[in-house]
């Protein structure tokens, strides 16, 4: 039984089949729900809370991350069409989001064309021999 301490908000912890967390909280739980769901008081000290707290959170973040990215695509994309339509102008923009905006596109424009090996679209090249080589 681990000894509670009073003084610091108590932390509850969930264990999964195998015996190691796969659940923490603060919130205050009663004697029932705290028997009933499985929870048990836990230090926040414990090895295997940083544990749970550094193998989950990435996870999370990965999430947010992910929904960051593609909520600034929206963004870019909204921009594209209110110019578009005439609605607001390129300079209308803050500089920083002008800046960041060109930054964006011209990134996206090299991962188009990584290598940059033909840098007009109408350029060709006259890969013919000619008469030297027989």
């Amino acid at each position: 039984m681990i000894p509670i301490d009073l003084s610091e908000p108590l932390l509850m912890c969930h264990r999964d089949g195998r015996g190691r967390i796969d659940a923490l909280t603060r919130q205050a739980l009663t004697v029932r729900e705290a028997i009933n769901g499985a929870w048990e008081p836990v230090a926040a000290d414990d090895p295997e809370v940083a544990s749970f707290l550094r193998d989950t959170a990435p996870r999370e973040a990965d999430g947010l991350s992910q929904s960051d990215i593609a909520m600034a695509r929206v963004l870019e994309d909204l921009i594209d069409t209110l110019m578009e339509r005439g609605l607001i102008q390129f300079t209308d923009l803050p500089a920083a989001a002008q800046a960041k905006l060109l930054a964006r596109r011209e990134k996206r424009a090299s991962l188009r064309d990584p290598l940059q090996l033909l840098p007009f679209a109408d350029t060709s090249l006259d890969l013919s021999f000619g008469d030297d080589f027989t």
